[in-house]
């Protein structure tokens, strides 16, 4: 019988087999080896029981999602109500339980993949409506990370994800949406500067590992008192989102980018 041939790639105490894994629980294990960078990332483990009851006895938000998939879909929300009640949200639906029994029992149900939980972040609002910020970051061989893109997208409103086809939100220059935002810790200058180098420091590092990646769209979150926090990384962001801004200069300059080896 032949033997197949396999070889080992170990980061941070994660260990894989072959072909790299492109799922989150992967990428978020390469970025928390990064001292620098453990403080921005909202601790996630894969999906237990045991992980779940942790979480919701440590924080006051919980995030169930997809270890893989992208688009926010199978993204569930669970918030502690205080007296073991919790409200669950999918999508624009809500669902409330009382007790962590209850509410494990109820998210069994619902997933019928491979699931992580994750501390859920109170990301900063614009107008009622939450949302999150997708950083592009590309190099050309041989090159230093570059930030060619930056923009905001709000979650249509009672939804939970900030996709914009599945919730019905909308993107804004992320300058407008800081202004608009009700972040009251940090200025909007001082917000993106620290965006901007969060993001080149996790591309700097999950380059160590996606060795050939010429690009990554970060997920970015920002809570109220302006710390920023990265939410997940994309090895094949969707840059049709900054086709929807008024001023197409950072489309272009992503599509230029690109095109450079």
């Amino acid at each position: 019988m032949k033997r197949q041939k396999t070889f080992h790639i170990s980061i941070g105490g994660m260990t894989s087999l072959g072909k790299k894994s492109e799922s989150k629980l992967t990428k978020y294990y390469v970025l928390r080896a990064s001292s620098t960078l453990s403080g921005a990332l909202p601790r996630t483990r894969p999906f237990s029981k045991r992980a779940l009851y942790d979480f919701l006895d440590r924080y006051s938000k919980v995030i169930a999602k997809p270890a893989a998939g992208s688009g926010g879909a199978g993204v569930i929300l669970v918030t502690g109500l205080g007296r073991s009640k919790y409200r669950i949200q999918r999508g624009a639906k809500r669902k409330t339980k009382h007790s962590k029994k209850s509410t494990y029992k109820y998210l069994r149900k619902k997933i019928n993949s491979r699931y992580l939980v994750q501390r859920g972040i109170s990301v900063a609002r614009v107008s009622g409506s939450l949302f999150d910020v997708r950083v592009m970051v590309q190099r050309k061989s041989g090159q230093p990370w570059v930030v060619t893109g930056m923009l905001a997208k709000v979650a249509g409103r009672g939804y939970i994800i900030t996709n914009i086809k599945r919730s019905g939100g909308k993107v804004l220059p992320l300058s407008t949406a800081l202004h608009r935002s009700n972040i009251r810790g940090a200025s909007p200058t001082a917000v993106i500067a620290r965006m901007r180098q969060v993001a080149l420091l996790a591309a700097q590092r999950l380059s160590r590992y996606y060795t050939s990646q010429r690009v990554f769209g970060l997920d970015m979150g920002v809570d109220a008192k302006g710390r920023v926090w990265i939410i997940e990384a994309n090895l094949r962001p969707d840059i049709s989102l900054f086709l929807k801004l008024a001023d197409k200069s950072m489309y272009r300059t992503i599509v230029a980018y690109r095109g450079r080896r």
